[in-house]
This record gives structure tokens, sequence and C-alpha cells, in this order.
């Protein structure tokens, strides 16, 4: 009896030096961070982090005695803290296994509290994706941490000794599309614990889905970005390249119909009124061509944003035909998307019979964009470009 109280003992002490995997409170969120450590000689040899070291800051940035956490692996270079309370938080460290032992990099207080992030009740939040170049100690070091490694292969059943590693910063990844991605990897490794929720209502904030990738291959290939001045887009529609104008692309679907237009306008361009100007005049457009659905806004996903949308109907005589003998008529969908800078419209027109069918693609195509910083020599210089 003795000896299962023990054992029973032991356990309980195990199980409580565990990170929980459900949340301990309504108000409780999670934190993901991604690292990785370049090879001293070989750099694309790089070393992905299993464990990290946090602190929580107070109202003035500095940290809260007693306040610490560390997170296990999640895969692919991932930390995740798990049933933190709400507040902000810095990174203070990570560290991976190789050779035998670990080690451990420190990340200096500057820069973790630079990079400190908020965490709200509930909620799921990305610690960025960091990246460091590792770098050879001096001599005497190195042949002191070296005699460790070897000593820990005389004697492995002694504890795995923490070795530090010294590195400089190649660069932090703040982006929307980065945070997409390192959440969808911790979705994969707490996809079955209620932790799912959180990020999964996080990657809707975002509106980032999942790269799109190639179809009817043995090994489908995620579909490359082609960057243009003011975005990038990936060939979903396979409807050939576009026609590039100004600040704008057109596609033309091949045998049909159907034609989609991105364009950029700038907020020093002649004749812009603003974003709020242009959706009121795009819903008096509607209403006038659409009596029967009386031209409602609605919101359409482009990219990690939501732009306002509406349609509208032309009635197209042919020349050559007697006026009403004979009518062509199209349905035309207008997205506006705020920016800084300016303002995205993208459209997509096509004959009523056609226009259902091409839809679908056409919002998957929205959904691959990535919105990006207009370049422009002199953008007072420019005009409102209006395809289609």
């Amino acid at each position: 009896m003795r000896v299962m109280a023990a054992a029973g003992l032991l356990l309980l002490s195990g199980c409580a030096g565990i990170p929980p995997r459900e949340p301990t409170a309504l108000s409780h969120g999670l934190l993901v961070v991604r690292a990785r450590v370049r090879g001293a000689i070989l750099s694309f040899a790089s070393n992905m982090a299993d464990s990290a070291t946090l602190e929580q800051l107070g109202p003035e940035g500095e940290p809260i005695p007693g306040k610490e956490a560390v997170a296990g692996g999640g895969g692919a270079g991932l930390a995740c803290f798990l049933a933190l309370p709400p507040g902000r938080y810095a990174l203070t460290s990570v560290s991976f296994r190789a050779r035998g032992v670990r080690y451990r990099v420190e990340v200096p207080p500057a820069l973790g509290r630079k990079e400190a992030v908020d965490l709200r009740p509930g909620a799921a939040a990305f610690m960025r994706d960091f990246t460091f170049d590792a770098r050879f100690p001096d001599f005497d070091v190195a042949v002191e941490r070296a005699l460790t490694v070897i000593g820990h292969w005389l004697t492995p059943w002694m504890r795995r000794p923490v070795i530090p590693r010294d590195v400089d910063l190649r660069g932090i990844d703040r982006s929307i599309m980065a945070e997409a991605r390192v959440l969808r990897a911790a979705l994969a490794t707490l996809g079955g614990t209620q932790w799912r929720g959180a990020l999964e209502a996080r990657l809707r904030e975002l509106g980032a889905p999942e790269p799109a990738k190639t179809t009817g291959a043995i090994r489908p290939k995620e579909i490359p970005l082609r960057p243009e001045a003011f975005l990038s887009w990936r060939d979903t529609l396979d409807w050939g390249e576009p026609k590039r104008a100004g600040g704008g692309l057109v596609w033309s679907k091949p045998g049909g119909t159907a034609r989609v237009a991105v364009f950029f306008t700038s907020a020093t361009a002649r004749g812009f009124s603003g974003f709020e100007a242009a959706v009121r005049e795009m819903r008096a457009s509607a209403l006038t061509t659409n009596v029967s659905d009386r031209g409602e806004l609605y919101e359409v996903r482009v990219a990690t944003r939501v732009g306002a949308a509406a349609r509208t109907t032309s009635y197209d005589y042919p020349e050559e035909t007697l006026i009403g003998s004979e009518t062509r008529i199209s349905v035309t969908e207008t997205v506006l998307v705020a920016d800084a800078s300016g303002m995205y419209t993208l459209r997509l027109r096509a004959a009523k019979e056609e226009f259902a069918a091409v839809l679908p693609s056409f919002r998957e195509f929205l959904l691959q964009l990535v919105l990006g910083q207009p370049k422009s020599a002199d953008p007072r210089s420019e005009v409102i470009f209006m395809p289609l």
C-alpha cells in the first residue's frame, strides 16, 4: 500500500508540472511563438525551437515578479503558452535540443519587451516568428561547452545539460501571413482540445485561408504569389496573364464573357473623394439597376480584410439589331476595400447566364490576394483607373 501511495503521489506531481491543455478560466487564452536558429557554418541546417519562456509586463512595461511561464513545443519550431490570463507578455528565451544536450537562446530584454504582445480574454495571439543566426563563441568557451557535450555522451543517464547559444538576430516576421501560418500549425497540434475555438476565431479575424495549391498532381504544390506594384496574387483563376494599365490588372476568361479587374486608387489621385463617398456612389448605382433586391450592400472578404460590395445589372443592345429585339444582360459585382493610402476596387463582370458559375472562382481569387503598399513615383499625377 505504501508503494502504491508513493506511486500515486509521483504521478500527481508529474501531472501538476504539465501545462494544462484546456482553459482553466473563461478569460484565459494562449500565445504562440515560432523561432529557429540557423547554423553557424551551414545556415540551411536550422534548429527549430521546441521550448520557450516569457514574462508578463506591468502597466509601465516592467516585468511583474513571479509572472513567468514556460511552454513546450508544438513541432515546426512552435512553442504554445496555454491558459494565460489576459495581459501583456514578452518573450525571454527559446531553446532546442541538439547533439544530446539542450541549447538555450536568451532574448535581450529590450528586444523582448519591444516585441511584446497583448493577450485578450479567451483569445489566441501571435508572439512573432523569430530567426536567429548562430555564431561561434570564444575559443575557451567553445572548448568548455564541447567538453560538456562529450561528458553528457559518457553519462547519458544524467540530466540533460543546458548550454547557452550565442546568436545574432536575423529577422522578425510580424506579417499577417506569418501569423496565419503559425496559427494554422498550432491548430494542427491543438485541434483536439478546447483551444481550437480560440485559434479558429483568430484565423477568421485575419481572413487568411490556406494558400491555394495545384490540383491533379500527386504532390500538390502551393501556387506561388505573383508580385505587382500594389499587391500580389495567385493564379487560381487560370485565365492566363492579365492586361496591365496604370494601377490596375484585368483578367479575361478564355472562351467566356467574364472579366476580373483589380486596381488601386491613390488618395491623392485627381477626382478621388474618399472611400465613404465611393461606397455611397456604389450603393446608389446598385439601387438604380437592381430594383428587385433594392441594391443592398454586403461584405466580401478580400485577403485579410473585409470589403463593401454591391451588384449592378446592365443591358446592352447590339448596334446591328433593332433596339429591344436582342438584349445582352451583364452582372457586375464591385468590392471596395479601404486602405491608408487610398482604396482597392475589385470587380467581376460576366453575362447574366455565366455570372453564377464564375462567382465562386472570383471569391477564391480575392481571398488569395496579398494587398500591399502601392508604389508610385508621383502619386499626385495618377488618374483614376476604372476598368470594366
